[in-house]
């Protein structure tokens, strides 16, 4: 059987945790199967740092020809599919021609609040080469019609949820969406990392700078890049209210290190923008507090090295998505700052709703902010380890995975 996976988000190691568990488990349920990772125009590296080393495993990555970006995004916008019949369009279709099915990969609202329209563009193609189309671990909407690209990107949305062969959802938020949408032949799962629990070898450099300390850690998000903060709060705002953090989790333990863990890498090579790479904004956070129990471990290390340091941590704070999943699959105590639904239908899906903290309108004003540090300190007293959770959150997965092998069998 000959796989496609398209539509993988880079840049960030939640995602590529999620991609290594489809993977692995593909190769683990499957193992005769073939899989094709396909890109366009990214960067290298980043493929690179994602990559299952597996024979049975190619990662495709096509540099673009003249006239695709001219044609890719307005085929789909003016109706001009018919357009993706020529130069890189053609590579790509052989591609997908090649392949008995196509996997858009898990991760967030591309299809959505982020109304990625190369998203839809890979979605589209398996449409036109009349490939199945199997939606896997997704989130997505909202969908907004304030404008005519909103009306567009929503009519094909739901055009390709029309579409999909096989559709697994990954919170209650897009459930629930799904479900007003008219689209109930969905599976409910959690995200596909939680089929993979990695347990490897800490760096060196990492274990130098722990020693034989206990630590915390701490995965902030800077938010002003978001849609649901963007113009609404400042980024010196969100540094005070993380060091305000900071110092709540020292008070209850000033014994220990905090480790801050990036997320995202090389947004510089992807938009010419450092202003998106955890790893910048965590050096300034630790800038500001000056405190040398503090440790920004550097942005390179893969998401199966970060799973492998959040099981040995004592507690964790996160506003990064996969820094919770991380948490539960590792059954390390946790606070999550929800900053959009993704986080919030998770926890409400595993039933751990009272380890959430929602920061969408929390730090809108000094009463709010005062208000979200004191129910943070609150939770942070009651965090405590779930192995019920993690063994939940797995089984959930690993269903939703049998299910779309059920659908590849059938269709």
């Amino acid at each position: 059987m000959k796989i496609l996976i398209v539509c993988q988000p880079l840049h960030n190691r939640g995602d590529e945790s999620a991609h290594r568990a489809l993977v692995r488990m593909i190769l683990k349920k499957m193992p005769e199967s073939k899989v094709t990772v396909l890109f366009v125009d990214e960067d290298q590296d980043s493929v690179n740092q994602f990559m299952v080393n597996d024979a049975r495993v190619i990662y495709v990555n096509i540099q673009h020809g003249h006239g695709f970006g001219l044609t890719a995004i307005p085929g789909l916008q003016k109706d001009l599919c018919w357009l993706w019949h020529f130069g890189t369009h053609n590579q790509i279709r052989r591609i997908y021609k090649e392949n008995d099915y196509v996997i858009c990969a898990p991760g967030g609202i591309c299809m959505g609040g982020f109304q990625n329209w190369m998203h839809l563009y890979f979605l589209k193609m398996a449409k036109l080469t009349q490939k199945p189309l199997l939606y896997f671990g997704r989130s997505f909407g909202p969908f907004p019609t304030e404008t005519k690209d909103n009306r567009k990107f929503r009519k094909i949305s739901l055009e390709m949820l029309n579409y999909f062969s096989f559709l697994s959802i990954r919170d209650s938020k897009t459930a629930a969406l799904s479900d007003k949408l008219g689209f109930h032949n969905y599976v409910k799962t959690v995200d596909s990392a939680f089929m993979d629990s990695p347990k490897v070898e800490i760096p060196t450099e990492i274990l130098t700078k722990i020693g034989n300390t206990p630590y915390i850690v701490f995965v902030p998000n800077l938010l002003v890049w978001h849609f649901n903060f963007k113009g609404r709060i400042t980024k010196d705002t969100v540094l005070k209210f993380y060091a305000d953090l900071i110092d709540i989790m020292f008070e209850k333990y000033p014994h220990h290190k905090m480790l801050m863990l990036p997320q995202t890498f090389n947004y510089e090579l992807y938009n010419g923008s450092r202003e998106n790479d955890d790893i910048h904004f965590m050096e300034e956070l630790a800038e500001l507090k000056k405190d040398n129990r503090i440790y920004v471990v550097p942005d390179t290390y893969s998401s199966d090295i970060q799973q492998t340091i959040i099981s040995k941590c004592d507690f964790l704070c996160g506003a990064r998505y996969h820094s919770v999943v991380f948490s539960i699959n590792q059954a390390v105590p946790f606070v999550a700052l929800s900053y959009e639904h993704k986080i919030a239908g998770l926890l409400d899906n595993l039933s751990m709703s009272d380890a959430m903290i929602d920061i969408s309108h929390g730090l809108d004003n000094e009463l709010a902010i005062k208000n979200t540090k004191m129910l943070f300190k609150e939770k942070m007293y009651c965090a405590k380890k779930r192995e019920d959770v993690r063994l939940k959150a797995k089984e959930i997965a690993e269903s939703g995975f049998a299910s779309m092998m059920h659908c590849m069998n059938l269709v």
